[in-house]
């Protein structure tokens, strides 16, 4: 399995009282369609997977894997810290029909270079699927070395990808230039996907292709023809809505686009908040720039 094109890190659509709306999620799951998404991957960290229990993660992947039947790729993150819930999950995720399950950095206990190791080792025994690796320090507060994810991809087969979210282009060229043969380098960071394509990534998981799926999928098809400039340039006239969307804890304002465009999701949930009036007034003047009047 090769990962390649825009893979969107779905939003999870949650009603008042912070379960998952279920008509509400096919109907953004059925707009990604629409609009040629490759690869859906549900309960990131923008899909709000640490505000969902266990039972409720397990109806969006269900919802998933219905909607979806078969026309692309359905990715399920584990996103919990140890073995137990993304063992459960996984092995749910497995039996529904998913692809692949993409799996961060085991963070708070702060494993050693072997204990990165071991870990998805671990994972990989239990589960028996396709993995992406996820590596995002800056929410984890740790960070797998590149030598590590080397020495994991040389053990474990099923290790099919990496979502990298660098603030070090570095990190993300010298990925691709020593496992980039063996898995897909997926860019992680809205900002940085064009240049990483140009750099070699075969694709991207991105947010705010919840929100122009159609946009990311011309970028990466401009990309592909070799047409660089044009992709720069549509990504750089974009770049403002993107950089709105991350103003406050996402998801909270990429929903908030998301309602104003008239795809319901709802709100967030709590640590997380809406956004504030400024952001709000900020959204909703990109959007009518560049996208949909809004209400």
């Amino acid at each position: 399995m090769r990962y390649q094109g825009i893979m969107t890190a779905l939003v999870t659509p949650m009603d008042e009282n912070g379960l998952v709306d279920k008509q509400g999620f096919a109907n953004v799951i059925q707009d990604q369609l629409n609009n040629n998404i490759h690869t859906l991957l549900v309960l990131g960290g923008t899909g709000e997977y640490t505000a969902l229990n266990m039972e409720q993660r397990k109806i969006a992947i269900d919802v998933a894997i219905n909607v979806v039947n078969g026309k692309v790729p359905v990715v399920v993150g584990l996103l919990s810290p140890g073995l137990g819930d993304n063992i459960e999950l996984g092995k749910y995720a497995k039996q529904a029909g998913a692809d692949s399950v993409m799996v961060v950095t085991p963070f708070y206990v702060s494993p050693t270079n072997e204990g990165f190791i071991q870990y998805y080792e671990a994972l990989d025994k239990a589960l028996d699927i396709p993995i992406i690796l996820y590596n995002i320090p800056y929410k984890t507060g740790i960070s797998m070395p590149n030598d590590v994810v080397e020495k994991i991809v040389e053990k474990i087969p099923n290790v099919v990808a990496m979502k990298v979210c660098s603030d070090n282009m570095g990190d993300v060229i010298e990925l691709i230039q020593t496992v980039g043969d063996k898995i897909s380098v997926l860019c992680g960071e809205d900002y940085r996907a064009v240049s990483s394509f140009i750099a070699g990534a075969p694709g991207a998981i991105t947010a705010s292709s919840n929100l122009i799926p159609d946009v990311w999928v011309e970028i990466y098809d401009l990309v592909q023809q070799k047409e660089y400039d044009e992709a720069v340039e549509l990504h750089k006239k974009f770049f403002p809505l993107m950089k709105a969307l991350y103003r406050e804890g996402n998801p909270g304002p990429l929903k908030a686009a998301l309602n104003m465009i008239r795809i319901p999701v709802g709100s967030v949930s709590v640590p997380l908040l809406d956004p504030s009036p400024n952001v709000v007034e900020e959204l909703k003047s990109k959007l009518e720039d560049l996208v949909v009047p809004v209400r």
